[in-house]
């Protein structure tokens, strides 16, 4: 069973203009964030983490890329 991700015109003002924003700089809104948009709080935290992940000096680029491959291989996602 799939959860259906929250529709564009339901959600916090800040939600739409995120996701909008989002869109534009990426070209999408990846799967998760939408279903994550039921529970703000959850995505607030998960885009907190992705942050405090991406942040130069935290860890060297190299590792961080490799991680991305593994993981998306593991998953075997086309992201």
């Amino acid at each position: 069973m799939r959860i259906a991700g929250i529709e564009k015109s339901k959600g916090p003002v800040w939600l739409r203009v995120l996701f909008k924003v989002m869109g534009s700089r990426s070209g999408g809104v990846p799967a998760p964030l939408w279903v994550y948009g039921w529970k703000p709080n959850i995505l607030k935290s998960f885009l907190g983490l992705g942050r405090s992940v991406r942040a130069p000096g935290e860890l060297p680029e190299r590792l961080k890329r490799l991680a991305m491959y593994w993981t998306a291989r593991q998953v075997e996602c086309a992201f």
